[in-house]
């Protein structure tokens, strides 16, 4: 006997052979076989099975909204998913960082509650949202999130976003704090009470590289004295391959490393190191200034920090093939030399 459900793009790709309906669309349905499945409507008083189409040529919004047409319905109902299973669809793609899905995944569960299908979210039901949420930076990240989100409905779903002439309410400036050696020394000393924390923070003054990519380092990915990041670690989504340092290696204990939210050990730091007004990814600004104040070329900087500005773009990134492994390891000799002579000894 056939069954019903509320139609999903995902749950329509799981059906098994057999004939099933639509619990939200009258007379809807979808005739699955061995080799394709079709969608069906229901006609007249003898229910005769009519077909709109074969998914996933067809989408389900379409056939959906064929579906009532050819019923003859009076008005049409919406034939956008409703928004929590869009947002089902939405997280279950496979290209996801793990960090990106946790931060969006987070923010749109936490924020956004609505039951409605898409079609019927206004401007305004996103706006009070957003104008709700106190915290700045908070909803600046939840605006970017959800804006993300209608995006990829548009025009799957939805003909437009209402996300549309929405603007952050967080400007973003950007960060010009630049650790001091004997902030950068008394952070150092402090780390190394802290266990595998520590011994990120420690990695992280050697390498300079974003955190993300310290956490999750493995033994693996060390070879021949270079760490080769796979693109699936790098926020530019491309390999990732840096000179090791003798003092970035002895740092290397492999203590178990913290995972989720990291504010209390961050907070502990601050307590031992007696430095605060700083955020871990200020790290990198510290590398960089040092580098380039022990005459290591812009660019040679930019490779090994695994930054994408101006240097990268167009031709260069296209056409520039060069490894700069040489160039990168005589930057960390000179980098790591005047870290032990200046700010660790």
């Amino acid at each position: 006997m056939p069954k019903r459900a509320n139609f999903t793009d995902l749950l329509t790709r799981s059906f098994p052979t057999g004939v099933h309906f639509d619990a939200r669309t009258p007379r809807f349905g979808i005739r699955v076989g061995k080799r394709r499945r079709t969608w069906i409507v229901l006609q007249g008083p003898r229910s005769d099975k009519k077909k709109l189409g074969v998914y996933p040529a067809m989408s389900l919004a379409e056939a959906r909204r064929r579906a009532l047409v050819a019923v003859g319905s009076p008005y049409l109902t919406s034939t956008a998913p409703t928004f929590p299973e869009a947002l089902e669809q939405f997280l279950a793609r496979e290209h996801w960082r793990p960090s990106s899905y946790a931060q969006i995944r987070r923010t749109l569960t936490k924020y956004f509650h609505w039951q409605k299908p898409l079609d019927k979210i206004t401007h305004n039901d996103v706006a009070q949202i957003i104008d709700d949420i106190k915290a700045k930076s908070e909803a600046a990240h939840a605006l970017k999130d959800i804006k993300a989100f209608f995006n990829w409905c548009v025009p799957r779903y939805i003909s437009h976003s209402p996300c549309t002439g929405l603007k952050s309410p967080h400007k973003y400036v950007p960060r010009n704090r630049l650790l001091t050696d004997d902030e950068i020394k008394r952070i150092w000393e402090a780390a190394g009470q802290l266990a595998g924390y520590g011994e990120c923070v420690r990695l992280l003054i050697c390498t300079g590289q974003r955190a993300n990519q310290i956490l999750q380092l493995k033994p693996e990915w060390i070879k021949d004295r270079l760490i080769h990041w796979p693109a699936s670690i790098m926020k530019s989504n491309k390999p990732h391959v840096i000179p090791l340092g003798k003092l970035a290696a002895k740092q290397l204990k492999w203590c178990p490393r913290p995972t989720g939210y990291q504010g209390k050990m961050k907070a502990e730091l601050d307590g031992l190191s007696q430095c605060s007004n700083y955020v871990i990814h200020d790290f990198r600004r510290y590398v960089a200034s040092t580098m380039a104040a022990c005459g290591v070329p812009l660019t040679t900087v930019e490779y090994f920090l695994g930054h994408r500005s101006g240097s990268f773009a167009g031709i260069v990134e296209v056409y520039q093939l060069h490894t700069w492994i040489k160039e990168m390891t005589l930057a960390v000799q000179k980098y790591e030399s005047y870290l032990l002579r200046n700010v660790l000894g």
